[in-house]
């Protein structure tokens, strides 16, 4: 457990939460600042503080628990449009610093539209993109 990390205190207990679904490695609840009804956290368990740092084992059984809580919104709720991401680092506007993934359901006119700030002249830099990385 991190010190000072809500997450943390959810896990262990300490935080209240409004758990979906929780298993040995991970837990899923409700986000305490929704931007839509059913819009959920998903986290692992023991305190990694973004996609950088979880292994590889850890972040499967989380991304198998992101997929069953999205299977049981469609089964119970027969929500069927999704936005699913994460955060990672400051400028991604990470502002807890311990892994997690977000469920944001989608409904008919909702009004949250979700930010596509699109670069349309970046595909011109694909190639040297390409060779950065190898």
């Amino acid at each position: 457990m991190e010190e000072k990390c809500v997450f943390c205190s959810i896990v262990a207990g300490q935080v209240h939460a409004w758990k979906v679904l929780e298993t040995d490695t991970t837990l899923a609840f409700l986000d305490s600042q929704p931007v839509s009804q059913y819009h959920t956290l998903i986290i692992p368990k023991a305190h990694y503080a973004n996609i950088f740092t979880v292994p590889a084992d850890v972040l499967a059984d989380t991304m198998e628990t992101l997929r069953q809580v999205s299977l049981l919104y469609k089964e119970k709720l027969g929500i069927d449009n999704l936005h699913i991401f994460n955060n990672s680092g400051l400028l991604a506007q990470q502002t807890v610093f311990h892994l997690h993934f977000h469920i944001l359901p989608r409904y008919p006119g909702d009004g949250n539209d979700f930010p596509r700030m699109k670069r349309l002249d970046l595909s011109d830099r694909f190639d040297e993109m390409i060779i950065a990385l190898q």
